[in-house]
């Protein structure tokens, strides 16, 4: 239990970041490792503008409008909000390799779910981080994917629920 508790002190303190644009991305991927980790995405789009993208041409990449509707239901004393027009989480996750999860969540995939967010022409012009913890640096840590879910589900308890998470 002691490991958990420091790995969880680590992933909320020591996040690498990555300002991510769409003129840069596929250099800005090489900065990513291809390790196991825990990441979040930065942003300062407003969920109103989200709310516009419903389905989408690829079914693997998520319905924007749909994840905000399922996080909605939560009590807005739990989810992350935007305050003013600063940047706020907006998604949280885990990969066994960051740098592909990187890549799929900002340019989209055929094989997995993802975000696909510079897809959409309009969230290109505004800001975005993808902070990242590679988690095999930690003291006690082994990769699995029920650890790395756990950890990830445990960060989000403590921080609160990003709107683009439905489950």
């Amino acid at each position: 239990k002691k490991i958990i508790v420091n790995l969880i002190e680590n992933i909320s303190q020591n996040w690498e970041e990555l300002p991510v644009n769409y003129e840069d991305l596929e250099h800005l991927a090489l900065e990513v490792p291809r390790k196991p980790g825990i990441y979040q995405i930065l942003t300062n789009v407003p969920k109103e503008l989200f709310v516009q993208f419903g389905s989408r041409t690829d079914k693997k990449h998520y319905n924007l409008e749909k994840k905000i509707r399922e996080s909605d239901k939560l009590p807005e004393e739990f989810k992350i909000l935007q305050q003013g027009s600063n940047k706020y989480i907006v998604y949280t996750g885990h990969s066994y390799n960051l740098r592909q999860r990187f890549k799929e969540h900002f340019k989209g995939s055929k094989g997995t779910g993802c975000l696909a967010l510079f897809q959409i022409e309009k969230l290109r012009s505004f800001q975005w981080d993808f902070q990242f913890n590679e988690l095999g640096k930690y003291d006690g840590y082994f990769d699995s994917k029920l650890q790395r879910t756990f950890l990830e589900q445990k960060y989000r308890a403590e921080i609160g629920w990003p709107i683009l998470c439905s489950q």
